[in-house]
């Protein structure tokens, strides 16, 4: 039997670690936080997130660091995503089928999201990015999705009456591309309930409903989980048996201050997630996911030097 691990990473601002396709020296520390980070759980798949859009800058990450004795290589899409960017490291046995097969699903769509009567324009301020791997010396293939939704942090200055405005209207737009991919998820298990799906990464949203999702009256997170009235199709989250131990306290994958209360605390949220179908769940299936091994790296120096999320990694076995 072979274990494998697959890892979510938003590395903040990752571009900013290069300068003329070389390591930007006032970044070198940073650079040697994430060798260390990547090398300690050494990934078969790690999904980056707010990765740099140069796919140079990601072969000479790994050609200039330890990644180089892994064999890493660059699962990168030709679309466009802004320099804040979707990419993918991976490894034997894993290779790539497919990238971005079906990203016209995610082209510009109209919904009445807030369900005022109104009809909106949607539109995904990043697309979400799909790759299909198969797995060498097996049949076994698995779809991936690495996902960097919509923010709900209001970072501009503005009155509080604003503020509120532009944070109720950051959720519609969350909520609007959660419902997006939930669509996409309930239509690959219709179409091929065989396939392992794993959606992941930074989902800007935490479980339960804040002042502003109770106005809309939907959870975006619970959104993409999944409807209780079809629960052979709700997504399971590898985090959640924190919540089942006084691990609980340790359930959150980033830090920030409040911009309108500056009271020098720090709010916690749990905004990265790694979910899988509940094929991945049976005992008897050929790629099985290792249950109750989802974990948060270490909350260490290393992890606060190189970014301002934490890394969110679980197990399989074949």
């Amino acid at each position: 039997m072979s274990e494998f691990i697959i890892m979510t990473y938003n590395i903040e601002n990752m571009r900013n670690l290069f300068s003329k396709n070389q390591f930007s020296l006032d970044n070198i520390e940073k650079v040697k936080s994430l060798e260390r980070i990547i090398i300690k759980q050494q990934p078969h798949v790690l999904g980056i997130v707010e990765a740099s859009d140069k796919i140079n800058h990601h072969q000479y990450f790994i050609d200039n660091t330890k990644l180089v004795d892994f064999g890493y290589k660059v699962g990168k899409s030709e679309h466009k995503r802004g320099k804040q960017d979707l990419v993918f490291y991976y490894r034997d046995p894993f290779e790539i089928v497919t990238i971005d097969d079906s990203i016209e699903f995610y082209e510009d769509w109209i919904e009445d999201i807030d369900q005022d009567g109104i009809e909106e324009v949607c539109r995904f301020e990043r697309k979400p990015l799909e790759i299909l791997f198969h797995l060498k010396g097996t049949d076994i293939t698995l779809l991936v999705i690495l996902v960097a939704t919509k923010s709900k942090g209001v970072f501009s200055v503005n009155d509080l009456v604003n503020h509120q405005y532009l944070a109720l209207a950051n959720r519609k737009k969350l909520l609007a591309e959660s419902k997006k991919i939930r669509n996409r998820v309930d239509q690959l298990m219709d179409e091929q309930p065989q396939l392992p799906l794993i959606v992941m990464g930074d989902f800007n949203d935490d479980p339960g409903m804040d002042s502003y999702e109770k106005i809309l009256g939907a959870s975006s997170i619970e959104t993409i989980m999944g409807s209780i009235f079809e629960p052979d199709k709700i997504l399971h989250n590898t985090l959640y048996h924190f919540c089942k131990t006084d691990r609980h306290k340790d359930l959150w994958t980033t830090e920030y201050p409040d911009l309108i209360v500056q009271n020098f605390g720090l709010h916690k949220a749990w905004l990265d997630h790694i979910f899988i179908t509940p094929n991945l769940l049976v005992e008897s299936a050929p790629l099985k996911y290792f249950m109750n091994s989802g974990e948060i790296i270490p909350k260490d120096a290393d992890a606060r030097n190189a970014s301002d999320h934490y890394a969110v990694y679980c197990k399989f076995q074949v």
